[in-house]
């Protein structure tokens, strides 16, 4: 819990400074003054790393639910090995049944796990998209354009 407090407390420090800087660029804006541009890429910045923090918020809740269902499969596959030990011909009915539950609640963890994994590799991917996207807008931000060069009539 140290980590989501720590992350609770930045998210309110960014929030707190994006509030500020949003102001001050509104402002910029109207009166056309000459740091627009530097408040404009803080306020990116400020969302990027809002948006980073609230990524590792998500990937620790899912690291978290993941781990839930470790603990779930261990306790029923030590059951399942309990059960199995039994001979098939010492077996109530129930017994047999419970093993088939327990195989079954097994196949559906897996394949809860299996889609967690497959989540978290769609959020890095995501946030790599994002990370790549924020990058090409600032470095077209930084190049200063010349209509005349940009356009050609062929």
């Amino acid at each position: 819990m140290g980590e989501y407090a720590a992350l609770e407390r930045e998210q309110k420090s960014l929030d707190q400074r994006a509030g500020i800087v949003e102001k001050a660029l509104r402002k910029a804006m109207e009166g056309g003054t000459d740091d627009e541009g530097q408040l404009m890429q803080e306020w990116f910045e400020l969302v990027n790393k809002k948006n980073a923090l609230i990524r590792r918020q998500d990937e620790l809740n899912t690291m978290e639910k993941e781990h839930d269902l470790e603990r779930r499969f261990e306790m029923l596959n030590r059951e399942l090995r309990n059960m199995m030990s039994i001979e098939e011909c010492q077996k109530s009915e129930a017994e047999k049944r419970r093993e088939e539950l327990l195989l079954e609640e097994l196949v559906i963890i897996v394949d809860k796990r299996n889609d967690l994994v497959q989540q978290l590799d769609e959020q890095e991917r995501e946030a790599e998209e994002e990370e790549e996207h924020i990058q090409n807008v600032f470095q077209r931000k930084s190049l200063p354009l010349n209509n005349k060069d940009s356009c050609v009539v062929q």
